[in-house]
């Protein structure tokens, strides 16, 4: 399975609101400028996160994005599914009759099963455990650019 960009930096976004959870919203401008992630995509990532309900912006001079739930109430899987309009490993996964061989194909039976055990780390994995492995002075690396 390849993460692609928008999920790699929905996720970056997503962490950094976490980060300040409880407190006042965070801002694009704030989130860009840290992440070193270009504004305008940002918007345009962090759009189908609010439509998914994980985060809630909040306009203003002091506005900004907050988690719509508490951070060990949303999946990784929750996520990756709000970003990517196809998070399945093969097209037949998800719609077997994009696919004329699905009844008679040998790895059909692999891709589904291999499918559901990456939906299952996914979403065993939630904003809080990353918070928590990011502040693990043993895996948490600074990043300089």
């Amino acid at each position: 399975m390849k993460i692609n960009t928008r999920v790699r930096y929905g996720l970056r976004a997503i962490l950094r609101i976490a980060e300040g959870h409880g407190g006042p919203p965070v801002s694009i401008a704030t989130i860009a400028e840290e992440q070193d992630i270009s504004g305008k995509y940002l918007e345009q990532v962090v759009g189908p996160l609010r439509r998914a309900g994980l985060v809630a912006s909040q306009k203003g001079v002091k506005g900004g994005y907050n988690l719509a739930r508490p951070p060990q109430q949303i999946t990784l899987w929750e996520v990756i599914q709000a970003l990517d309009a196809h998070p399945h490993l093969v097209e037949c996964v998800d719609d077997p009759a994009s696919c004329s061989r699905t009844d008679c194909c040998v790895t059909h039976e692999i891709w589904k099963r291999l499918d559901l055990k990456l939906q299952a780390f996914w979403g065993s994995l939630t904003l809080a455990d990353l918070l928590v492995l990011a502040g693990d002075s043993t895996t948490s690396f600074p990043c300089e650019v």
